[in-house]
């Protein structure tokens, strides 16, 4: 189109010599206006062409690689890793031109594997573990995620005393590098470690449990010289068996705080616990090593309690999912490395000083025999149903003195409660079951009570006396309620056996399901039966 200076001048001098021709100069200036026009926007569309052409270029252009350097080479070049793979490399001259290249740095590497750049220091990677320090400065990992060892080096610049044995440091892409450790991360096992004081009278019955909970634990840490005497082994682990419900996690909290005073007495110092209590199906995970990983987190968490002068109690509740019996095939459960895993922290316990571990299980048929053989939970006690005088302890923690009631005496409020409970008519029938021996047994109401039952019924009662009382009744907590709830509480079938699951029952039940042929529930006619035969009796 011309140069633009050029262009106005021819135009300015045509001006210039038609001042006589008017009208043509209109037509000349119209003309000059789109040719200007007509350069701006020749000028945009050269503007955007350049910039088009410039995407297109880097888009042509290849990805560039990266590399780890691993120190200097020979010639002037440079060691480095990418992909997998060990180079001697080429490093462009700007790039040294303030800072050489150190061990761990990350560059951009081209087609021709030259190190054309310096990358921002990685803030991620492969998690390993170190294992050892080796003679030559090198050091010794295992990755997270198997049993394998590498030998890498440390970036230069990293603090390396503060890497120790058992670390969990992070690994450059390449795997051959420490490029830093990685913070505490918290755990993801859900894992209550608050003390929370439970005295002896919140628990309700299971008078035997207490006293042989009692000698088992307090003879030990308050008598150790004269076990000492007597080479008596001390127990380092517990068994507490039983139907759900029935106060295991409660009884684990009250013997915490049972020792801890007692121990405060004897000693004449104020000593704190801890109570870890772990469910056993958070700890299961499907990645390889993470339900391990957990299980020694657990113990590293009792023996820095240990060494704050705290004593800890570890309590797995739902033993079972996490300490099952191992199967034949290695591949065929995840109990198989839990297990050992457990067993090995068990090892490393040499007194109930260090740490008292409880597990908490419906189900002690299942539990590996590997756990529960003498020198690691080797002491077994069965937290039972409750019977009538245990039943109606529990029913007292509920039915507190200075508690709106019905009546003021205790035994008032409770024996029409237990009468009902404990009777054996059809009414309170549950299950028949016929033997192998060819006869039946029937079960009842309170075959199938516990604590948590009765507290579920203690609050059926109160939801029915505060409904009244904002009717603008009296606030008042009737016979009636307590009544009424326990036949909610089991017309609702909550409490009963699925079909599902008749055999988990059974073994809830004392019972082997072996010597059960056949288990039904009663119908009208055999309520009908039972009724005849007791009025002909009559």
């Amino acid at each position: 189109m011309g140069d633009q200076t050029h262009i106005i001048e021819l135009i300015d001098q045509v001006l210039n010599e038609t001042e006589d021709r008017p009208q043509l100069q209109e037509k000349i200036i119209d003309l000059r206006d789109a040719l200007f026009q007509a350069q701006q926007s020749a000028q945009q569309s050269a503007l955007k062409i350049k910039t088009l052409e410039e995407a297109i270029e880097k888009l042509k252009s290849p990805a560039h690689r990266i590399g780890t350097i691993l120190g200097q080479g020979e010639d002037g070049l440079v060691r480095l890793v990418s992909g997998g793979t060990e180079y001697q490399a080429a490093v462009v001259p700007e790039l040294t031109e303030n800072e050489s290249l150190k061990t761990g740095d990350q560059v951009a590497l081209n087609e021709g594997f030259v190190a054309i750049a310096r990358l921002p220091f990685p803030t991620q990677g492969p998690l390993a573990k170190i294992s050892g320090k080796l003679a030559g400065g090198q050091w010794l990992v295992q990755a997270t995620t198997g049993n394998t060892e590498t030998i890498v080096m440390a970036r230069e610049g990293l603090d390396e005393a503060g890497l120790k044995e058992g670390e969990e440091i992070f690994l450059d892409s390449n795997q051959r590098v420490i490029l830093d450790k990685i913070p505490h991360r918290e755990s993801r096992t859900l894992i209550e470690d608050d003390y929370d004081q439970v005295e002896w009278s919140q628990v309700g019955g299971q008078e035997k449990v207490k006293e042989e909970v009692r000698k088992v634990l307090e003879y030990p840490l308050l008598h150790k010289e004269i076990l000492s005497q007597m080479e008596y082994q001390v127990p380092k682990g517990f068994l507490f068996y039983g139907p759900p419900g029935c106060g295991k996690t409660l009884i684990g909290k009250a013997i915490l705080t049972e020792v801890i005073r007692k121990l405060s007495e004897h000693e004449d110092s104020k000593l704190e616990g801890r109570f870890i209590h772990v469910k056993g199906p958070e700890i299961l995970n499907m990645w390889l090593g993470e339900s391990e990983r957990k299980i020694r987190e657990i113990f590293k968490k009792a023996r820095d309690y240990k060494e704050k002068g705290q004593i800890p109690f570890i309590f797995i509740d739902e033993a079972e999912s996490i300490l099952g019996t191992r199967q034949a095939w290695r591949g065929s459960n995840i109990s198989n490395t839990v297990v050992p895993m457990f067993c090995a922290e068990m090892d490393g316990i040499q007194s109930l000083r260090e740490t008292v571990v409880i597990l908490a299980t419906n189900r002690p048929d299942l539990i590996d025999p590997a756990i529960i053989r003498p020198g690691r939970i080797d002491r077994k006690i069965k937290v039972s149903r409750p019977n009538r005088e245990e039943s109606k302890a529990i029913l007292q923690v509920y039915l507190k003195e200075g508690l709106p009631r019905e009546h003021e005496d205790f035994d008032a409020m409770a024996e029409p409660f237990l009468d009902r409970l404990f009777a054996r008519s059809s009414e309170q029938e549950v299950l028949v079951l016929t033997l192998r021996s060819g006869s039946n047994r029937k079960m009842y109401w309170n075959d199938f009570i516990s604590g948590a039952v009765i507290e579920g019924i203690m609050k059926r009662a109160k939801e029915r006396s505060i409904e009244r009382a904002i009717r603008g009744e009296t606030l008042c907590l009737m016979v009636e309620d307590l009544v009424v709830s326990l036949e909610t509480e089991f017309e609702e079938g909550s409490l009963l056996p699925a079909e599902s699951n008749l055999e988990d029952w059974l073994q809830l039940l004392d019972m082997d399901s072996k010597d059960v042929v056949r288990v039904r529930r009663p119908n009208e006619s055999d309520k009908a039966t039972e009724n005849t035969m007791r009025r002909s009796i009559i």
